[in-house]
């Protein structure tokens, strides 16, 4: 069997996995968890909306007009550079609000290996013949970083 990540990363589900004797499973998890309308932001969320703004391939729920402009000037017009910051993303800040137990460094790890995947697909989807690159990489302090960019 081929899986995202070991369900061991997840210790609430484990919990309930041991309770209901293995009988339970990741969409009970969800069906717990969340609603319908979580369940539609997750949809957006791994199958992100892109904008085209002066030919740069950019994601909406990021996009803000003034960083374009400081960063269209900064990187002197550079396409690429344009959308590698303007598409820039810490990982552990997606949900940094609700946060109620120390996250770890192989969940966070895990998340940004899961959106690369999903992310790259809904791309080849929806742009088969254009070279979306999603990248995660970790920086010299050992933040998860993840971004998109056309090559």
């Amino acid at each position: 069997m081929i899986f995202l990540f070991k369900d061991e990363i997840n210790e609430e589900f484990m919990g309930f996995k041991e309770v209901n004797e293995g009988d339970f499973t990741w969409w009970n998890y969800v069906n717990m968890k969340s609603d319908i309308h979580t369940a539609l932001g997750f949809a957006k969320f791994f199958y992100p909306d892109i904008v085209r703004v002066e030919g740069c391939f950019l994601l909406k729920d990021k996009f803000s007009q003034k960083n374009f402009r400081r960063w269209k000037e900064d990187s002197q017009n550079n396409k690429v550079t344009i959308e590698k910051m303007m598409n820039l993303y810490q990982v552990k800040d997606f949900f940094h609000i609700n946060v109620n137990e120390e996250v770890t460094g192989d969940q966070i790890q895990a998340l940004g290996e899961v959106l690369k995947q999903f992310w790259s697909l809904s791309f080849k989807d929806r742009f088969p013949n254009r070279n979306i690159i999603v990248s995660v990489f970790e920086e010299v302090d050992g933040e998860l970083f993840i971004t998109v960019y056309e090559q």
